[in-house]
């Protein structure tokens, strides 16, 4: 079957494929091939935006966050695994000056913010927050029934926030959007309906810096992944049939996106220029969002550490309701396409990019 369309998506955090969309390379790569590479915001349909997060598009790939993908698998959607990133992303409690909450201990008996999509199958944005909580406070060994969680009930859908821009190779997930992501959750606590929220990554740095809020706690990540992942690792998802009836395109597309990451390494200011865009921050705050050495931990990667970090997120999103039921990651996971991107064409292109 002819391929002449491929979809993509990503999301606002910082992940190697949206270095080589920035970059220009997938569209090199694949223009030979007759292939037009087309961004879920190039279409105004939200059935077609809504795939972003349940991965129904045809010949379609996506990297970001890793709660919808395990929605989306299992809902029944074709899609498979072909690698992992795992970078730092701030992960805070914050409150406001003067609350009298300055240390996690103070948090016993406070209300938490728990900012919910009521009209969004998966509310990955709640169970981001439930997990950074229980992270937090198990840190301090403050127990979870100490603290009283207040819904924040959002009746928006996500796919509502999106850009208005349809532009070719345009984010789904604009600055306007990330600043306005937690706004409901921010409102609450200023109203004193809350005593404290959470907020991750680029959030963590902007809503700190509008609210002049404490940060009460964050998560230690100095321990294995599979302590402190939350909506991580990234994966990079493909359709099943784009690899299956596309092999070649598929290893070339991850050779691709592997190489970006390599890139990273040694062009630390253009690669924090590229987040600080595709996550609505000022270049300034990348470094407090996502630590200084984010741009070394861009490449794709199916180490054991992460498959094994992706399973503590999958059973904490079990545990929590948030998926219907156990996905098998050993099929999920597709190790095979992720080695055809390392053969000897793209262990070329790799080695190219490491200079």
């Amino acid at each position: 079957m002819t391929l002449n369309t491929l979809w993509y998506t990503r999301c606002p955090v910082p992940t190697a494929f949206s270095l080589a969309t920035r970059l220009g390379w997938l569209d090199e790569e694949f223009a030979r091939d007759g292939i037009r590479l087309r961004s879920l915001a190039t279409s105004n349909d939200p059935r077609v935006r809504q795939s972003h997060f349940e991965h129904t598009l045809p010949n379609s790939l996506r990297h970001g966050g890793g709660i919808p993908p395990l929605y989306a698998r299992r809902q029944g959607s074709d899609l498979r695994v072909v690698g992992f990133s795992l970078g730092h992303s701030a992960q805070r409690i914050l409150a406001l000056p003067g609350s009298g909450i300055a240390k996690v201990k103070d948090l016993v008996g406070k209300r938490l913010a728990v900012q919910r999509r009521v009209n969004d199958a998966i509310d990955f944005w709640a169970a981001t927050t439930l997990r950074g909580y229980d992270l937090i406070l198990k840190q301090a060994q403050v127990a979870s029934s100490d603290v009283k969680l207040v819904d924040i009930k959002v009746a928006r859908r996500f796919v509502e926030d999106t850009t208005a821009s349809t532009g070719e190779s345009a984010t789904l997930w604009d600055a306007r959007m990330m600043l306005g992501s937690q706004r409901d959750a921010a409102a609450a606590l200023l109203r004193g309906e809350v005593d404290a929220i959470f907020a991750q990554g680029a959030s963590s740095v902007t809503l700190q810096a509008f609210l002049g809020a404490v940060v009460v706690g964050e998560v230690d990540h100095s321990g294995p992944p599979s302590e402190w992942v939350n909506n991580q690792p990234y994966p990079l998802t493909l359709s099943g049939p784009l690899i299956d009836e596309h092999p070649d395109i598929a290893s070339r597309l991850i050779a691709r996106v592997r190489e970006a990451g390599v890139w990273a390494r040694d062009h630390e200011i253009e690669t924090k220029r590229i987040i600080a865009a595709e996550t609505g921050l000022p270049e300034e705050l990348v470094d407090r969002a996502f630590g200084a050495k984010i741009h070394e931990q861009l490449e794709l990667e199916l180490s054991p550490d992460l498959v094994r970090a992706y399973g503590a997120l999958h059973d904490d999103l079990l545990a929590r309701g948030f998926i219907a039921g156990p996905v098998d990651l050993s099929t999920f996971i597709d190790e095979a396409a992720f080695a055809a991107s390392s053969g000897p064409v793209h262990r070329a292109t790799l080695r190219r990019a490491a200079g």
